[in-house]
């Protein structure tokens, strides 16, 4: 802005240029109207260097003028120029907010123009009136009224302004008078005849009386102007022209076209934002132009002189007649500045702690944007209708999974009548307040047991977590344990009672506590065979995981720490690999008859038992993935000897309660011991239960047993068979056991309790893990499934020359899974003339995992307990 302190005290008239430019003025922008005024290029034309002030001003101090020009996106080179990097504006989510956002902005800096202006200067980018103009003068108005208190608190408590520098009663100079600039575009050609300027220049005239005719009656009909002078947002010169029309030149080709108009848009964008083409101004060599620039002076210069003399006394609508007179004050440049620099600070910076002018603001953009405030008053009227919609027929208690499912359900409901760009922000707002109900006491707990079923308890803490970092932020959330609500029920280890048990969260829950309990409650303990566990200090080792390469460990040879692999001698004695109690002593003599030597060890007839680890456990259970020589921490199965083979029975089989009717004899095994080739087949070697290893033993076993056939009927004098009884137990949740011959047949019992099965039959077949019960639930139909739990054998008398043995190997999740077996990996030697009960795991886990049973039947088929599991083998 240009100063000149010797005229700095003179009365001054603001000029406001506001509006719109086109696209076929030199520069795209509508300050070349004042710089034509003036004759100096003050106004940098296509500048958007400093985006953030939108003001540019100019002081005449020859004429006492300032003016003052209000760049907006209405201006289409800062149009372009937002539109050229609108992608790189990240602070703004989407158009429709930048654009309310400019328009706002737009809106709040034409209202200082007419706070601080005697004339508006409107421009207009083509020959008609906009009607637009008429809503955006009522937004003005209304907001002019809400922040009028707010602004005169902020004059009077300027330092720098006193009340005889300026009065501003109604929080403006005056009550601004405006004028309408419009464009009337001719094509530039050679085609005009001569002495037409003439009749160009009265049609203008004619088109300016019958735009002021119109202009007249739309402020008039909207009630913008009125004979209540001081309460309109402007007025309107009485005998006086308030409209100019510029004529203006652009080329004859192609105009109007899309392609026309999207090259010169493209063409402004890249031109460069300090050009000095705005001497180009003063070289339009057409007498049209020079006239413009005269008549625009003496059309603006009239309107000047006036107000540096008597201001406004006879606008409104009567022209003065019957109109009230208009409050009109003058201010110098330095009043003038103070005064700008208040009202703009208040409009930029005070919102965020005025409290008047953030309710204005508010209001502003609700009328900014008729369109979007509908759609917010859809939004907020449906919002409470979608979170009852969301509420409706809700369980006590839901997991995530139903969250969102009935969150996406809501939003589906929503969107039917939410409309407009609030949409996404109410949906923020509805998944929020759903999602703050579903915390709010409703959330389930996520945690899911091993057999597939939730936890119904509400989010809570489980005992063991008390201490660690991750129970901070859940300290407030209850202490317990987790639990499904299904009751399942299930045998003891021997199978001697049936209890009740929780759904399983934890491994050893499943696999050992359980077990560990019910025993607890047995009058009558069975002897166990203990498997090797790791009993090292927790504090001081490692967890390795059970999926780990199988490379071969370095381990120290002390295993002093580690519990000893029991082991079941050759003769008649039960001789433990560590030393048995003294209190179980005494059962062991009354079982096998003998008294063994307690320092006795066994030599193991295959391969070696893997020296275990005294550093590191396995984290899972035994398969043939895990590393050799790591031992669980608790064994998952279970080997122990409930009596003598005197005790069962054949015709009444096993007196075990849960036993379906008829389904609890065991199936005879005839066994020829001295069949050389049935005995090298049954040996049962390999330890660790390899794919390959398990393929060698079919092969073998299917070879051995169709040559056992045939030379039965040459064999006479070796024709001595010894019985020994086995079965196969499976056990359904419902707590139902009964046992199979073969693969998914139950045991064929006579009228007499004779088993019309052959146990050989049993010995050779993969029996399957799980096979269906008889049993169906009732609401669904669906069949139970039954798991292979137990396996029973009993043993002949120490007379015979033939031992049992047990060698267990579980593929429980098809191909694909690895082959489990007991920590002790070596085949199981029995002790002669007892009942011995395999129990096998409840739950199996390979470190990572549960192996859960397969939903296809045709996959639930490829799960099985490989064959020999029943063999036997000559004593030495």
């Amino acid at each position: 802005m240009v100063d000149d302190s010797g005229r700095k005290e003179n009365r001054l008239c603001i000029v406001s240029l506001i509006g719109k430019s086109t696209l076929f003025e030199q520069q795209c922008n509508k300050s070349w109207k004042f710089n034509q005024l003036i004759q100096i290029p003050a106004f940098k034309e296509h500048c958007v260097l400093n985006n953030e002030d939108d003001f540019e001003y100019y002081y005449d101090h020859l004429n006492n003028t300032i003016y003052i020009h209000l760049r907006s996106f209405h201006d289409t080179y800062q149009l372009l120029h937002l539109i050229d990097n609108i992608n790189d504006d990240t602070s703004i989510k989407n158009f429709a907010q930048l654009w309310e956002h400019k328009q706002a902005n737009f809106i709040k800096k034409s209202l200082i123009c007419f706070l601080l202006s005697h004339i508006i200067v409107i421009s207009h980018s083509s020959h008609t009136f906009d009607l637009n103009y008429l809503r955006f003068f009522r937004i003005i108005e209304l907001l002019r009224h809400k922040t009028k208190s707010a602004i005169l608190e902020a004059i009077r408590s300027h330092s720098g302004l006193k009340e005889t520098d300026v009065m501003m009663s109604d929080g403006r100079l005056c009550v601004p008078r405006a004028l309408f600039i419009f464009e009337n575009h001719h094509h530039k050609g050679n085609d005009l005849p001569s002495g037409g300027d003439r009749d160009d220049d009265q049609k203008l005239i004619n088109m300016a009386l019958s735009l002021e005719d119109i202009i007249f009656n739309a402020l008039r009909c909207s009630y913008v102007i009125s004979n209540q002078i001081n309460s309109a947002l402007f007025t309107i010169a009485h005998k006086q022209p308030f409209v100019f029309i510029h004529r203006c030149y652009k080329e004859s080709s192609s105009l109007g076209q899309t392609q026309k108009l999207l090259g010169i848009l493209q063409g402004f964008v890249k031109q460069t934002k300090d050009s000095s083409s705005n001497t180009n101004l003063f070289n339009r060599a057409n007498v049209q132009q020079q006239d413009d620039t005269a008549a625009f002076k003496r059309f603006l210069f009239r309107h000047i002189e006036e107000a540096l003399t008597d201001g406004w006394s006879n606008d409104g609508i009567s022209g003065g007649a019957r109109s009230e007179s208009s409050l009109f004050e003058s201010c110098t440049y330095s009043v003038w500045l103070n005064l700008f620099t208040t009202i703009r600070e208040l409009f930029e910076t005070m919102p965020a702690t005025n409290k008047v002018m953030r309710q204005s603001f508010g209001m502003l953009r609700a009328n900014i944007d008729p369109d979007g405030k509908l759609n917010e008053t859809r939004c907020k009227k449906y919002l409470p209708m979608a979170i009852k919609y969301y509420e409706e027929g809700l369980p006590s208690r839901y997991t995530r999974h139903f969250h969102e499912q009935r969150l996406q359900a809501t939003i589906e409901f929503f969107a039917t009548y939410a409309r407009g760009s609030s949409y996404k922000r109410y949906v923020q707002q509805l998944i929020e307040q759903c999602t703050r109900l579903w915390h709010d006491g409703r959330q389930l707990c996520e945690a899911i047991s091993l057999t597939r079923n939730p936890c119904k308890n509400e989010l809570h803490r489980i005992p063991g977590e008390e201490n660690t970092n991750d129970s901070t932020n859940f300290a407030h959330l209850p202490l317990r344990a987790h639990n499904s609500k299904i009751q399942l029920i299930a045998a003891s280890n021997c199978g001697q009672i049936l209890q009740e048990r929780e759904d399983p969260f934890d491994l050893k829950e499943a696999n050992y506590d359980f077990y560990q309990d019910v025993n607890k409650m047995l009058s009558v303990k069975p002897i166990y065979f203990e498997f090797p566990i790791f009993r090292g200090p927790v504090a001081s080792t490692e967890a390795r995981p059970c999926n780990s390469h199988k490379n071969e460990l370095k381990v120290p040879s002390t295993t002093d720490d580690l519990s000893g692999a029991s082991e079941l001698s050759q003769s008649a004695s039960v001789a433990l690999y560590s030393p048995v109690p003294d209190n179980e002593q005494p059962i062991l003599d009354n079982i096998t008859g003998e008294k063994p030597d307690k320092h006795k060890t066994v030599t193991c007839t295959d391969d070696e038992q893997p020296i275990p680890s005294t550093t590191e456990y396995l984290d899972g259970m035994t398969h043939s993935d895990c590393p050799p020589g790591l031992l669980p921490r608790h064994s998952s199965w279970s080997l122990c000897c409930i009596g003598r083979a005197s005790d069962y029975v054949p015709t009444k089989g096993l007196q075990q309660p849960g036993f379906l009717t008829g389904l609890n004899h065991l199936i005879p095994w005839d066994i020829n011991p001295h069949n050389n080739q049935a005995s090298a087949a049954n040996a049962g070697g390999g330890g660790g239960g390899g794919a390959a290893q398990y393929h060698q033993q079919r092969t073998t076993a299917t070879r051995s047993y169709k040559n056992n056939r045939r030379g039965a009927a040459s064999s006479s004098i070796w024709d001595v068979t010894i019985r020994i009884y086995i079965g196969c137990e499976y056990e359904c949740p419902r707590g139902h056991r009964f046992l199979c011959s073969s693969p998914n047949h139950v045991v064929r019992v006579g009228q007499n309790g004779a088993v019309k099965d052959d146990g050989a039959k049993l010995v050779r077949s993969d029996m399957p893990l799980y096979t269906p019960c008889s049993c169906r639930i009732l609401s669904s139909g669906a069949r139970v499934w039954a798991q292979l739990m137990r396996a029973f054998v009993v043993t002949p008398s120490s007379a015979t020359p033939i031992q049992c043995v047990l060698h267990p190997q579980v593929v429980p999740g098809g191909p694909s899974s690895p082959i489990f077996f007991p920590s002790y990996t070596q085949p199981i030697h029995l002790t002669e003339d007892s009942i011995w009960v395999l129990r096998f795991p409840f739950i199996y886990h390979d470190g990572e995992q549960s192996l859960y049973r397969p939903q296809n039947e045709e996959d639930s088929a490829q799960c099985l307990v490989l064959r020999d599991l029943f063999s036997w083998t000559n004593k030495s």
